[in-house]
């Protein structure tokens, strides 16, 4: 039987953090108790010692491991990632996504949801992740989009016109192994040059309700790329269950989420840093810059009505590279939430989104053992997330 012990350390168990210093116990891959040191038996503190399982950090805060809910694992983080697809080999890109994967991993990200990769190749990842071929957190992957012919991130995506194509893009995707369903509602800000404005409606009413009908009689959720205003209503109407980015959110719009138990993944500072890049693309650079202020508003009305808010860095975009789960947790303070709330946008509320609330993002009796140790509070100072001291994925420490 596996054990690992966390002895007298700070704990934010997800929800808040716990007076006083606590003990953590681990086995078999999930958490066994959370206690107070003194209630912690003495030998079950020696068995700890004896094994080389025991773990005290004075002034570390233990957390659970972080979820980023929009990510990107073959793409690289330049100032131009399509370009790099373009000049490199199936085979390159894959084994770079490995690296990516790895990287995200030490960084403490746990879990990630792919929302969008060539050939299906975050898909390879996941099975190689599960398989232990691989070091990397657990990957819900879509693999390739499902978009309009000529519509947005066409590099990857499934080009379906109507219901019939987009039901069929649906089973081709499950069939492939995804476990999730990315669609593109509207057009976006970066991906093409010409071709595509942000309000673009681009997937119909019909072939979003098709899509989302499909998946979710399989049981797999479905993730819409919506900026603008109709694409999002569509997406809505149709009972898509997350809405990416979200930019022309209305409040109207927002209270209907909010009553339809649909989130909201912002991603708000990847559009903040392409704004403000030189070095990426023209095009891009200028959209971005048209619609950051309007993705503040849209993001404070997604608050007020109560939508669940889920922590997505889109790493691997523009001079986004891997990790930058950590920059979006700051970027959605600077937005307006508190620390505490963008912490849970990152653990509890992001597993809930994954429908594995009762699995992962809480360090709390049966839940699995992903978990986090940072150097320092990361409350009073997210800082600490980049401080990383321990990262354990199903009770196993990651080196």
């Amino acid at each position: 039987m596996s054990l690992l012990v966390f002895h007298e350390i700070r704990v934010f168990d997800g929800e808040e953090m716990l007076a006083g210093p606590q003990s953590v116990i681990v086995r078999d891959g999930r958490v066994e108790r959370v206690v107070e040191p003194a209630a912690l038996p003495e030998s079950l503190l020696a068995e700890a010692r004896e094994r080389g399982a025991l773990v005290q950090q004075p002034g570390a805060t233990l957390l659970p491991g972080l979820i980023d809910l929009h990510v990107h694992l073959i793409w690289d983080g330049s100032d131009d990632p399509v370009r790099s697809l373009a000049l490199e080999t199936r085979e390159q890109t894959l084994l770079k996504g490995v690296g990516f994967a790895a990287t995200t991993l030490r960084a403490g990200i746990t879990t990630v949801r792919d929302l969008g990769s060539v050939h299906d190749q975050a898909i390879r990842l996941a099975e190689a992740v599960e398989r232990g071929w691989i070091s990397g957190p657990r990957i819900i992957a879509s693999g390739r989009s499902i978009v309009m012919t000529g519509g947005h991130d066409p590099f990857w995506g499934l080009a379906v016109d109507g219901p019939v194509e987009a039901l069929k893009a649906v089973r081709t995707q499950l069939f492939a192994g995804a476990r999730v369903i990315k669609v593109s509602a509207t057009g976006g800000v970066y991906g093409r040059p010409t071709g595509e404005s942000v309000d673009d409606v681009e997937l119909l009413p019909d072939e979003l309700r098709a899509i989302a009908e499909q998946a979710h009689r399989r049981g797999v959720k479905v993730s819409a790329h919506a900026i603008g205003r109709q694409g999002i209503q569509n997406s809505i109407d149709a009972g898509i269950d997350t809405i990416e980015h979200g930019h022309f959110l209305t409040p109207e719009q927002a209270q209907a989420m909010a009553e339809r138990s649909m989130a909201l993944i912002p991603a708000l500072y990847v559009y903040q840093h392409l704004a403000e890049s030189p070095s990426i693309p023209a095009y891009a650079r200028a959209k971005a810059r048209e619609v950051i202020d309007r993705h503040q508003q849209a993001f404070s009305d997604a608050r007020a009505a109560g939508v669940l808010i889920g922590a997505g860095s889109d790493a691997g975009s523009p001079e986004t590279p891997h990790p930058a789960l950590v920059e979006e947790i700051e970027a959605l303070v600077n937005g307006g939430i508190g620390r505490t709330a963008a912490l849970r946008a990152a653990t509890p509320h992001a597993a809930r989104i994954l429908h594995l609330g009762d699995e992962i993002g809480l360090v709390r009796p049966g839940y699995r053992a992903d978990l986090l140790l940072v150097e320092g509070d990361p409350i009073r100072d997210l800082a600490a997330l980049r401080r990383v001291r321990r990262v354990v994925q199903d009770g196993e420490i990651r080196e």
